[in-house]
């Protein structure tokens, strides 16, 4: 009797502490969720208080699901044996085992007041009576987003229904448990994210050293100065230079004397914040050779870094096609005089004819008894005009005939040129019945060309268009105007007209529409055109005439 008045004064005396104990658990329980650590530690850590903190024997686990919500992992028991956490990890959630399982895919808590007595627990009854546990209830763990993280279990060994104390220090708990768990889930990503961009870095670090050692384009990185800090082995292959040749100096050693002055600009120009997307250069080999090189190049913090890739073939082939057509343009230009052989000496014969009539006239003024010097005087005045047009025609003629590969490019008045060229082509308009026309913009730029190209685009254009008007005459109108910062030069005819589908097939070689025409003619004009920086095209209406119009930047290119 004595002993169970003891027992009771002593349960009296623990619910009496009640109210005081559980709020000094609550506190030691978020204090070590804040606190942070290993998340098994923390779980059993809120276990053990629960089961402390209880008035009644109970053994409290919490089980984690997985993040897809499907699977019970590193369940945290304290108070059970190393094979009830076996026989509980890996339990999916939808075999429905036990009250867990009903927890986590009901999303309610689930009260068992008698195992043995409900059927729905038979396979749960294999972890339950091993350990003597008669009830249990099973409680949902939350994240903030509603999301099911785990579950909290409480196992008496009496049949029962919690108390109500229990399920207020559950409720509390509960909470503890899903800051701590989300806890462990961030950091756990945190630290994958950590270990993948760590390797994601070593991987990018191997690529790029990989590709600064295999790259045939030459690397390097330079201070504000011009000094090589860092160069790749392509130095060496493309250059001969060794790493102890380059480091510490200055890239104007190896500089072609010619480009030193442009390469000192470019490099100012990158010590600003600049960016280079294309710079040629020459620089130096060890054999003594120079190689031209392309480069690309940008500062960052404090430094150059730059990229060159050797074009020095790329050059070669380029000088050498570029012979090749001017070389194709002489002959052509030759080709189209010989065409006007007839009409050239005519225009030719009428001057020489005019002079030799004139020189006639004067010697009898002369030689009467009484001579009349003043007629005299007026022949000799016609016979110097007549001289000068033919010397005009011969020098329009002479430029078309000289085979020099090298552009000579000068400031020129388009509007000149324009009207030089009715001169050369009196002749060719008359046979076909052309009447020519011009209609020049007045105070146009000069711009920056080779005058005997032009020439031979405008005389090209000109008999294509009369060509076009051979059967029945028309009128030729060659204009020009000034568009933004462009001359616009234009050649119209009254003739055939061109197809729309084929205004772009014409300019392709060989391809002609005239019997006995090469084909090349206006090929050879675009690309003398856009060699100016200028672009030809062709625009017209069958039936009703063609116009082609080519442009010349007014600002030499750079």
């Amino acid at each position: 009797m004595a002993t169970s008045r003891a027992a009771a004064r002593s349960q009296r005396s623990k619910v009496a502490r009640a109210p005081r104990a559980h709020e000094v658990a609550t506190q030691v329980a978020l204090e070590t969720v804040a606190e942070g650590g290993p998340l098994a530690r923390v779980l059993e850590f809120l276990c053990r208080t629960m089961e402390d903190e209880s008035v009644d024997r109970v053994i409290a686990c919490i089980h984690p699901l997985t993040e897809d919500a499907t699977m019970f992992r590193d369940t945290a028991a304290p108070s059970l044996n190393r094979s009830y956490r076996q026989a509980t990890d890996g339990v999916l959630v939808s075999s429905m085992t036990g009250p867990c399982c009903y927890a986590a895919a009901t999303r309610q808590t689930v009260i068992v007041p008698e195992v043995a007595a409900d059927p729905r627990w038979v396979k749960f009854r294999e972890f339950a009576e091993p350990l003597g546990i008669r009830s249990c209830w099973s409680t949902p763990i939350f994240s903030n987003e509603g999301k099911v993280l785990g579950t909290f279990a409480h196992y008496y060994f009496e049949a029962r229904d919690p108390s109500p104390r229990d399920k207020r220090m559950v409720e509390l708990l509960t909470r503890a448990a899903a800051v701590a768990i989300e806890r462990s889930r961030a950091e756990g990503a945190l630290r994958e994210l950590t270990e993948t961009l760590e390797q994601r870095v070593q991987a990018e670090t191997r690529e790029r050293l990989q590709i600064w050692n295999v790259s045939q384009d030459l690397l390097v990185i330079a201070g504000l100065d011009g000094k090589y800090l860092s160069v790749n082995p392509a130095w060496t292959a493309t250059l001969g230079w060794s790493k102890a040749d380059l480091l510490g100096k200055s890239s104007q050693w190896l500089v072609h004397p010619d480009d030193r002055e442009r390469t000192r600009a470019e490099l100012d120009h990158l010590a600003k914040g600049q960016k280079t997307l294309r710079f040629e250069n020459r620089l130096s080999a060890k054999d003594g050779s120079y190689h031209w090189i392309s480069w690309k190049a940008a500062s960052d913090s404090g430094r150059i870094c730059s990229m060159g890739r050797d074009i020095t073939e790329s050059k070669r082939a380029q000088d050498a096609l570029n012979q090749a057509r001017a070389e194709l343009a002489h002959m052509a230009r030759v080709t189209t005089l010989s065409a006007l052989t007839a009409s050239i000496a005519h225009d030719v014969n009428q001057p020489v004819a005019a002079v030799i009539t004139s020189a006639g006239a004067c010697l009898r003024w002369l030689n009467r008894d009484q001579p009349e010097v003043q007629r005299a005087r007026e022949a000799v005045m016609r016979i110097e005009e007549d001289a000068k047009r033919a010397a005009e025609i011969i020098a329009h003629l002479k430029p078309f005939y000289k085979k020099d590969v090298a552009l000579q490019r000068e400031m020129v008045r388009v509007n000149d040129i324009v009207g030089e060229m009715p001169v050369l082509l009196r002749s060719e308009a008359d046979c076909h019945s052309v009447v020519m026309r011009t209609e020049l913009a007045a105070g146009l730029p000069s711009v920056n060309a080779d005058r005997v190209q032009l020439q031979q685009v405008l005389m090209n254009l000109m008999l294509n268009g009369m060509e076009a008007m051979s059967e029945r005459g028309g009128e030729l109108t060659i204009s020009t105007r000034r568009r933004g910062g462009v001359v616009i030069v234009s050649v119209s005819d009254t003739g055939m007209g061109i197809p729309t589908d084929k205004t772009e097939e014409i300019f392709n070689a060989f391809f002609t529409t005239r019997v006995g025409g090469t084909g090349m003619g206006l090929a050879i004009s675009r690309t003398i055109i856009e060699s100016h920086g200028g672009r030809l095209w062709a625009t017209g209406t069958p039936g009703r005439g063609a116009t082609f119009h080519f442009t010349l930047p007014t600002e030499p290119e750079a």
